[in-house]
């Protein structure tokens, strides 16, 4: 077996492996390593594992830094979605994992796989690598055999007479096809991540290269000529689409809902490019209420516990880090 790295990895046979795999997510793909390769802010490490010309793993690990002192507590290397691997192959996976852990120890305080697919027949190579296992929720919905007109019946009543309110007020949205359109959605998801999330956020810069890729799709809510929220979703074709971010203007009208609208246009935009999965992403653990969960499963869906693998690097800053974190959202301004 052989190791390649960044550019030693042949693109067409990277390529051929994300169409086939079944864990295969946009946050694999060549675009996603290069977005942040290229980022002034954060790096990322390609690794594969190859036998006889054939990719049998692989794995996209992005080294992400706020800077500053919050940043210092922060440095982290996260894999979205998981690694690629075909399930019998579990010689190549244990050894991508020694990679990964190599590649980020001494780059980040800790590495995390965010799992968006059941991994639970690895779990004990991760375990036995050093890693641990945390519970985590993913929620997703299957959207092969619905329709525009069947879709809203899968959501609770309070979403549907939501978006019902908003319509009759002359809400609509639409699909980003422009810098400035998506940069207005963008300045939305900012304000609202310095205002309530406190949480880190790619820059301008990030969404817009990554918007060029053509790999991520920006929705928008309109009213009265005024964009009031939106969706960013990386989209793997065919397969997934997932909501990476979306925003609303808050208390914009008392009777429309702009993330609720921008949520039905991504996922009529699943329907109408024969895209089955709409992938909510990350819903919590589940022994901690999580009212962002509550939201996403009054859409419908299926809630799903495929978890996290979680590498501790340096203890002593990780849980100074958490305590940050936890403290910055107690004391809200």
């Amino acid at each position: 077996m052989e190791i390649l790295i960044d550019d030693d990895i042949p693109l067409d046979k990277w390529q051929e492996m994300l169409e086939n795999n079944h864990y295969a997510t946009p946050f694999q793909s060549p675009a996603f390593f290069n977005l942040y390769r290229s980022d002034p802010n954060n790096s990322a490490k390609a690794i594969a594992i190859s036998d006889s010309g054939v990719l049998k793993a692989l794995a996209v690990l992005t080294l992400q830094d706020e800077g500053g002192i919050k940043g210092f507590f922060s440095k982290r290397g996260i894999i979205y979605g998981g690694p690629l691997v075909n399930s019998y192959e579990h010689n190549e996976l244990e050894l991508l994992i020694k990679e990964i852990t190599t590649a980020g120890q001494r780059r980040s305080i800790y590495l995390e796989i965010r799992n968006y697919s059941d991994y639970s027949q690895y779990k004990d190579i991760f375990i036995k690598e050093g890693w641990n296992y945390v519970p985590y929720y993913d929620i997703q919905i299957n959207l092969q055999y619905e329709t525009k007109e069947s879709l809203q019946k899968i959501f609770n009543y309070n979403r549907r007479r939501e978006i019902r309110q908003s319509l009759e007020r002359g809400a609509t949205y639409f699909i980003c096809s422009n810098d400035e359109q998506m940069k207005k959605v963008y300045n939305i998801l900012k304000q609202n991540y310095k205002e309530r999330v406190k949480l880190p956020l790619p820059d301008l810069d990030f969404f817009l290269r990554y918007f060029h890729t053509q790999e991520l799709i920006v929705f928008g809510v309109l009213h009265n000529s005024e964009i009031i929220g939106g969706a960013f979703c990386p989209v793997l074709k065919n397969r997934k689409l997932f909501t990476f971010y979306y925003c609303g203007l808050r208390l914009y009208h008392k009777k429309i809902f702009p993330t609720h609208l921008a949520i039905l246009a991504a996922m009529e935009y699943c329907i109408e490019n024969s895209i089955p999965v709409f992938d909510f992403m990350g819903a919590g653990r589940p022994d901690v209420e999580y009212g962002v969960r509550k939201y996403k499963l009054e859409f419908g869906g299926d809630l799903l516990e495929y978890g996290r693998f979680i590498k501790i690097n340096n203890r002593f800053l990780f849980y100074v880090g958490k305590l940050g974190i936890k403290a910055s959202s107690i004391f809200k301004p």
